[in-house]
């Protein structure tokens, strides 16, 4: 299994939310209220974010960023695999009772817990 932690890789995953959501909204602003973060947050996450690439993902547009092609590229492959977590983290959650009644071992916890009564 590969260890995806930001020590190992660099990138901070909490960045991607506030990417969509600036490319979304067009504006660090608006992108701001939505997130419930302060505006100088989105500013240093957006920052932090950019400087995962060799070129600009946004060009000043005077009170507004207007993403690039890459960017926009990007967003669209991020919101897929954003989706693919959300889903299979509700299709967990949703089978979890199932898994757990199915689970190697589960009489064997549940005669020892009994017999320890």
């Amino acid at each position: 299994m590969k260890n995806f932690s930001r020590a190992n890789t660099g990138i901070d995953l909490n960045l991607i939310p506030v990417f969509i959501e600036v490319v979304r909204c067009g504006s660090m602003a608006k992108a701001s209220v939505r997130l419930d973060m302060s505006r100088p947050a989105v500013s240093l996450a957006l920052k932090r974010f950019n400087q995962l690439f060799n070129e600009p993902l946004f060009f000043r547009k005077g009170l507004y960023l207007e993403p690039t092609e890459k960017a926009l590229a990007l967003t669209s492959s991020l919101e897929i695999l954003i989706g693919d977590i959300h889903d299979n983290i509700a299709e967990i959650n949703s089978s979890n009772k199932t898994l757990a009644q199915n689970a190697p071992g589960r009489d064997i916890i549940m005669q020892q817990a009994e017999s320890s009564v």
